[in-house]
This record gives structure tokens, C-alpha cells and sequence, in this order.
């Protein structure tokens, strides 16, 4: 199988769920037998990275990156901010003229943004993967009307297209769908390399918490900003209770939130180490979408996990069995508290939570769960070369 894989970013460093996600699946790609041959092309990240540079050669046949570069004017005023965040007139350009169709089986789209750089009529089966679903997401994030609508026809242009769709959780899915009746959404749910995460170097530090993220992703600034103030109203009765941040890219907005009981930890090079001395992993979050990366690396990592209902959408875990889901705002000092005063309970189901996240969401697992849904896509093509 020869697939053409567009994604809008470089998937390395793997600095957010999104590349950790892409990266693991391809990497999880070229594990299989037989290996599916992928050609990848990505669009270059605006910031320069230090630190160890891509190494596409293991996990891809080959690899093309693709400049940034300033949006026409159509598509600023037809399409959502993202799409001409990552614009790139090479890609557009590669796509649009110089692509070699005879090449591959199948084009596989790693965000819905990319929809618009595709000429009208692929003539190759299609397969859109939605990170997150960006409309839903953008109306929780309270975006003007015109940035919803103008997600919202992309994602109908998308459907219009191709009936073959993947998402991250069951809710995604029943989403879509209800939706855009004709969609076919399949669930390709986040994941953990339990090689890399395991429980052996734990040694928790009483009453410490752990919030692990992205720093100036909108989602997270909001969850700790209504945390914040529950975690001080649980230190008034047990102040051993602490918060560690840890995650890339600190908004101001964080700076502000730190103080006694609160410390920051900034781009860390890895995540392992405080995830072994925390004595829990916390996920307030109120806004869903996205790959739950971090809560299947926490229980991989024995590490318990307390999240709110959306945090731990589209896993296949168990509330009261793996992790302790926290169902009302102001359930969360007491569950603080819990978690202090017994701690063996969360830490015996965290090691419950690991073994389901070895046999629900290992990504070498949900990589043939990838090949699977392009070989359905190649079965069934429908709308195949749409006029749109």
C-alpha cells in the first residue's frame, strides 16, 4: 500500500499531542509487516527547534517538507485562521501540479485545514483524520460566528468529498455523523508506549500534582485557571497538597497563577521524571477534542490519573477502575483531599489503568487499526474524485 500522508506540521520535537500522535502512528506504521509505504509531506514550523532535527528515514519512505508562507487573499477571507496559519505555496503548488497521482493507492489528509491546498478531483481514494473535531472546538472556545462557519463548511466540503473519516474517541465519531449522515467515522483512539512509560521508577511525592500540556493552548490555560483556585481551597485543609506545571511555550497567563504551592517547569526535555514523582496526574479540563495523550502516558507510567468527564473522552477506561473521573467543578477539592488521605487506592487502580492502556492503546495496535481503516477506504472508495 503507497499512501500519500499531508500533515501541517513537522511531527517532531514531540512537544504536543498532535505531533506525539502523528509520530507514533507513523512509527507504529513501520513496525507492521507488511509496511505500508508512506511519502510524507509536511509544512515547516515558522520557529526554529533546537535539539536533535527529524529523522524521517525510519518511519517514512520518504520525506518532503514544505516552507510557510503568506496566505492569497481569498483564502484569508474564505477560510478559518489555522488554514492560513499553515499555509505553504509549496504545498500548494506540489499538490496542485507537480504531484504524481500514478504513485500512491490512497491520500491520507492528517488535519481537516489541508482540505483547501487538495485539488477539486483527487483522483485517489481519500481519508480525513480529525485531531480534534474543529468545529465543535471552536464553538466551546466561544470563536466569533464567521470562524464557526467557516469550520463548519470546511468539514461539510470534507464530508462532501469522502465518506471515510478518523477521529480520536466515540463521541467524535457520533458527532460527525450526526452531522453528515453519509460520513463513515472510525475510532483510532490515543495511545502509549508502555516500553518507554512504566511504573518502575516511581517514587510519588506526597501530595504532589502534576498538570502536563501544551502552555498556550487555549483549553489548558482554562482548565488551570478554574483548578487553580479549588486546589487552594483543598491546601486550606491539607496544605502537603501541591501543584507542579509542567509543559512548552508558558503564557503570561500562567506566570500568574504561580505562587505558594504552584511551581512551573518549562520545556522539559522529558516528561518521565515528574511523572514518576507525582502522586497524581490531574486533567480539569472543560473543553474536549484532541488526542488524551498524556493520561494514557500518565497511567502507562502507574502514574494515577483524577480528570474531568471531557478530559477522558475517547478512551477505553473506566471511571472508579483506572482513574478517578471528577464529574462537577467543585468535586475537585474533595477528590484532592482523597487522594492524599488514601493514596493506595489511586495507585492500585492506575496499575489496572496501565494494563488496559497496554491492551486498548498500545500504538503499534492502533497503527493496524490505521492500515485497517485505509484498506476499507480502498474497498469502498466512495466519492472518490468529487467535484466540489
Amino acid at each position: 500500500m503507497r499512501v500519500l500522508f499531508l500533515s501541517p506540521v513537522v511531527p517532531w520535537p514531540l512537544r504536543s499531542g498532535g505531533r506525539i500522535r502523528t509520530f507514533e502512528l507513523l512509527r507504529g506504521l513501520a513496525q507492521l509487516k507488511p509496511r505500508p509505504e508512506i511519502d510524507l509531506h509536511c509544512v515547516e514550523d515558522t520557529e526554529r527547534v533546537s535539539g536533535t532535527p527529524f529523522a524521517p528515514q525510519p518511519l517514512v519512505h520518504s520525506f518532503q517538507s514544505h516552507p510557510r508562507s503568506a496566505a492569497p487573499l481569498t483564502l484569508r477571507l474564505s477560510s478559518p485562521p489555522a488554514v492560513r496559519w499553515f499555509h505553504s505555496d509549496s504545498l500548494r503548488r506540489y499538490l496542485r501540479k507537480e504531484a504524481h497521482w500514478q504513485d500512491w493507492d490512497l491520500v491520507h489528509l492528517d488535519e481537516l485545514l489541508l482540505l483547501p491546498y487538495l485539488p477539486a478531483a483527487v483522483p485517489l481514494p481519500l481519508v480525513v483524520h480529525h485531531h480534534k473535531l474543529d468545529f465543535d472546538h471552536a464553538q466551546a472556545l466561544g470563536h466569533r460566528t464567521s470562524v464557526c462557519s467557516r469550520w463548519r463548511r470546511l468539514e461539510r466540503e470534507a464530508c462532501a468529498r469522502t465518506t471515510h473519516h478518523l477521529v480520536c474517541g466515540r463521541e467524535d465519531a457520533q458527532r460527525l455523523s450526526a452531522r453528515n449522515e453519509q460520513v463513515r467515522a472510525r475510532v483510532i483512539p490515543c495511545g502509549a508506549d508502555t516500553e518507554q512509560f512504566h511504573p518502575r521508577e516511581r517514587q510519588p511525592v506526597q501530595g504532589r500534582l502534576l498538570f502536563l500540556g501544551s502552555l498556550d493552548y487555549e483549553p489548558n490555560l482554562r482548565a488551570l485557571e478554574s483548578f487553580v483556585p479549588r486546589l487552594h481551597a483543598a491546601r486550606a485543609r491539607d496544605p502537603r497538597l501541591h501543584l507542579q506545571i509542567v509543559g512548552a511555550r508558558p503564557d503570561p497567563r500562567v506566570r500568574r497563577l504561580l505562587g505558594e504551592g504552584i511551581q512551573l517547569e518549562p520545556d522539559v526535555p522529558d516528561v518521565r521524571p515528574f511523572l514518576a514523582a507525582a502522586e497524581a496526574l490531574v486533567a480539569p479540563l472543560d473543553i474536549g477534542g484532541g488526542s488524551r495523550i498524556k493520561i494514557c502516558e500518565a497511567l502507562a507510567a502507574g502514574c494515577p490519573v483524577l480528570a474531568s468527564p471531557c478530559a477522558v473522552e475517547g478512551l477505553e477506561l473506566v471511571a472508579g477502575e483506572h482513574l478517578t473521573v471528577v464529574h462537577e467543578p467543585d468535586g475537585w477539592p474533595r477528590a484532592l483531599l482523597d487522594l492524599v488521605e488514601t493514596p493506595h487506592t489511586a495507585r492500585a487502580m492506575a496499575l489496572l489503568g496501565r494494563e488496559q492502556v497496554r491492551a486498548r492503546h498500545h500504538w503499534q495496535d492502533l497503527a493496524a487499526r490505521l492500515v485497517a481503516a485505509w484498506r476499507t477506504c480502498l474497498q469502498n472508495p466512495a466519492k472518490r474524485a468529487a467535484q466540489v
